[in-house]
Parts: C-alpha cells; structure tokens; sequence
C-alpha cells in the first residue's frame, strides 16, 4: 500500500522544475555564424534547388547515363527538363508566413494576393496585399529557369 502512495506522489511531481532557462549571450563569431545560415538559407529559398536536384537525381535514368541515343530516350529528357523547368518557374511564386500562433503557413501568391494552400486561415485585405504579385516576381522566375538550366 506504501509503495503505491509513493508511486502516486511520484507521478504528480513535475520532472522538470519551471526554473527560467538562462541563456548565455552569443560570442561576435556565434553571430556571424548564425547570420550567414540564416541568409544561406533565405538564399536557397530563391534558387530552384529542389528543381535541379531532381533532375540530377532523375536524368541518369532517363538518359541511360547520359547517351541519348534512342528516340524515346530523347523524348523522355526532353519531357523531364519541361517538368522540372515548370516545376521551377511556378514554385517561384509560392511564399510563407507566420500565422497569429506563430505557425509557418504556404500558400501561391497571385494577382489578388496570397492564397493559403491549405484554407484554413484567411489573410486582412491588407496582410494579402503584401503578397500580391509583380512584374519583377516574372523575372525571378524567368531567372530561375535560366539558373536551372546551367
């Protein structure tokens, strides 16, 4: 009967205390480090990355690596370099943001505004406008094709 108290008191108690977690201040080079991830990684988000690694992941077995002798091996390249430059050149209008908890949303930006992929939350006329698309959001994509395909 003892143990089954004590097990009892045991579970109830929190194993962590709330105690506040100190945090030791980041070092001129830890600030460095952390600002040229972050930045690679805003950069990676512009390039068509996943495009190409597609492509590099798919071609060797569609060009029977890379001799494309045979008519349908020809056809089958041409068609996986049209899908991957399509992939790329619409992924380019796609874009994220935080949501009032403070959840990473996607969703397709368009003439109109932002359009949530997954409708759950609703954009202000005035947040969605943010996101509404530009001559220049055509070049990006245009350039992303033209970086692909190098």
């Amino acid at each position: 009967m003892e143990a089954n108290v004590n097990t009892q008191e045991s579970q109830q108690q929190p194993l962590l205390e709330n105690a506040p977690i100190l945090k030791e201040p980041k070092t001129p080079t830890q600030k460095v480090i952390r600002k040229t991830f972050k930045n690679t990684a805003n950069l990676s988000n512009l390039l068509p990355t996943g495009s190409v690694l597609s492509f590099q992941i798919l071609s060797p077995v569609v060009t029977h690596q890379g001799q494309c002798k045979t008519h349908t091996s020809q056809t089958m390249t041409a068609c996986l370099l049209a899908i991957c430059g399509i992939s790329c050149f619409l992924l380019s209008f796609t874009d994220s943001f935080r949501d009032e908890r403070g959840k990473v949303r996607y969703g397709v930006a368009s003439l109109n505004g932002l359009w949530v992929i997954d409708g759950s939350v609703k954009l202000s006329a005035e947040e969605a406008a943010k996101f509404r698309l530009k001559l220049i959001d055509f070049f990006h994509a245009c350039a992303s094709i033209l970086w692909s395909s190098l």
